[in-house]
């Protein structure tokens, strides 16, 4: 689930960077305010702030209008966004835009790469074989958050079609005993949050692990700009914490344009061998979070969608 944070981040404000942030970062979050500025003025600011005046939408209606249509802003915002830098470097907060507006109305948008996260296709439904890449990186990853490496056998469970639970997993014999019963997916998870029906994924954990999980990544790489410690850790066995913070430092001043230019970090001379195969350094694939006010209402919008393409996934609060 994305923190409800709606501004743009503290090194940021008033147009400085505080110490050890690059200014190529203030660059590409310079260009997010402008291009998503631009358009919020001519897209939301012209349809909405007009007929609020008018008197024709309650302040309900309005919210939940002006949170729906802000996902379409940040979607034409990322777009042209990318067609200027396609190789965006962003961090775990990803890219933040907020604006008030006038008669009560304001609009706050997040955006997160969901290519920064580790794929849920850890198993191919129809053999039951395991992905081993992304089994390995889904094992790790619950290591690392102390959330149990047996989940991923209880996942791998969820997605293939038989009937023979693994060792540490379940199948269909034993959701049906649960209250209320229910089946397997026996297919690819659709939403991150279905993963609070597969066995062991207690709230908790879900809380642990879900926002570092996609189940929109059907290659399963992941982008080597935008990752975070935690899945830039569970890449490979070779890489560790401080190896993740080293691709994080090298990228704040040189975005990765090309995988093997992971080789030039220093230290990477045998992980980045190891995780070549498993990244990349663009994305066309965000998850959008937009909340709007109206008076003392607000509405908020989550989706995911494909740049270019359309949308994976919406949910409206």
């Amino acid at each position: 689930m994305i923190p409800h944070v709606f501004t743009i981040t503290e090194r940021f404000k008033s147009g400085k960077c505080v110490k050890g942030e690059s200014g190529l970062a203030l660059v590409t979050v310079l260009l997010v305010v402008a291009v998503l500025t631009a358009l919020v003025t001519d897209f939301i600011y012209r349809s909405y702030v007009a007929s609020s005046r008018a008197g024709v939408l309650k302040d309900s209606a309005r919210a939940g209008v002006l949170a729906a249509d802000g996902v379409a802003l940040a979607r034409a915002g990322l777009e042209e966004l990318l067609k200027k830098e396609p190789n965006i470097v962003t961090d775990e907060a990803g890219l933040v835009f907020s604006k008030p507006l006038e008669d009560g109305l304001g609009i706050a948008i997040r955006a997160v790469d969901e290519r920064s996260r580790a794929s849920l296709r850890i198993a191919y439904p129809m053999t039951g074989a395991l992905d081993q890449k992304l089994h390995g990186v889904m094992t790790r990853l619950l290591k690392e958050k102390r959330a149990g490496e047996e989940l991923a056998d209880a996942l791998a469970d969820w997605i293939d079609t038989d009937s023979t639970p693994r060792s540490r997993g379940a199948e269909e014999r034993f959701y049906k005993g649960l209250a209320p019963p229910y089946a397997p997916r026996n297919g690819f998870p659709e939403s991150v949050e279905e993963l609070l029906l597969v066995k062991g994924f207690t709230p908790e954990v879900f809380n642990a692990v879900g926002g570092h999980l996609t189940p929109y990544s059907p290659d399963g790489l992941v982008n080597v700009n935008t990752a975070p410690r935690p899945v830039l850790a569970a890449l490979s066995e070779e890489m560790t914490g401080e190896l993740a913070d080293e691709i994080i430092r090298y990228r704040k001043n040189t975005p990765f344009t090309d995988r093997s230019q992971v080789m030039k970090v220093p230290g990477f001379e045998k992980a980045g061998f190891t995780i070549q195969d498993r990244i990349t350094t663009t994305s066309n694939i965000w998850r959008i979070h937009s909340r709007a006010r109206a008076g003392d209402v607000i509405r908020e919008v989550e989706a995911v969608v494909r740049i270019g393409g359309g949308v994976l996934y919406w949910r409206e609060m």
